[in-house]
């Protein structure tokens, strides 16, 4: 049998993620085997194993593919606020990072694994830690970018950076729940593209001082 070239691994490596996703969305992670996966993306057993060691480490394969570039970007971004407007580069990034939540599938699908149909139990796996890892990351440059913000004057409230980043990560985390809820939650969905800005705003006008939006 003949190698497979560069691409045509690459082309497995992606049909096993697109397949791995389809399965994690319909009927969760947990219950989802790399067999399965193998089945859904019609390949062999051996074409799952040989790139995947097991099923976190596909997990976190989809998290680096669909997501990862759009987590660090936003990471940067909150790291280094224009000094001179930091308010409103807080807020604008704010909004360009939910909008891209909401309008971009793959992305969206891989938020949805993480938040709806990955079990977290009080035993954590390698896969836990890393999701906890990014989730931390995100939490220290929000803590960061207010603490930028205290020092510029650009809050109207007095209360520590990092407890400001993580009522803000529970509010957006809500707002992204919401958006991602299973279709035949109606009352519980909410449209992130059409009203995600102004949700925002609601909570960031009782932060910061910035009246500019």
């Amino acid at each position: 049998m003949a190698r497979k070239t560069k691409q045509e691994a690459e082309q497995t490596y992606h049909a096993l993620l697109d397949a791995a996703g389809r399965l994690f969305i319909r009927q969760g992670v947990a219950t989802t085997t790399l067999n399965q996966i193998a089945a859904e993306a019609k390949m062999t057993r051996g074409a799952i194993y040989w790139h995947f060691k097991n099923k976190d480490a596909v997990v976190q394969a989809l998290w680096e593919r669909n997501a990862e570039t759009l987590h660090h970007g936003f990471a940067q971004l909150l790291l280094k606020l224009d000094t001179e407007h930091p308010a409103r580069a807080f807020r604008q990034a704010l909004k360009q990072i939910l909008q891209s939540l909401a309008s971009e599938p793959e992305l969206g699908q891989m938020m949805k694994i993480v938040m709806h149909n990955i079990e977290f139990t009080e035993q954590q796996t390698e896969l836990h830690r890393y999701l906890a890892g990014k989730k931390e990351e995100i939490w220290s440059a929000m803590a960061q970018a207010f603490e930028l913000l205290a020092e510029r004057d650009g809050l109207k409230v007095a209360l520590p950076p990092a407890l400001l980043a993580q009522g803000l990560m529970s509010y957006t985390h809500g707002l992204l729940h919401s958006h991602l809820s299973p279709s035949q939650d109606r009352a519980f969905r909410l449209d992130l593209e059409q009203h995600g800005d102004r949700l925002l705003d609601l909570y960031l006008d009782a932060v910061l001082k910035e009246s500019e939006h």
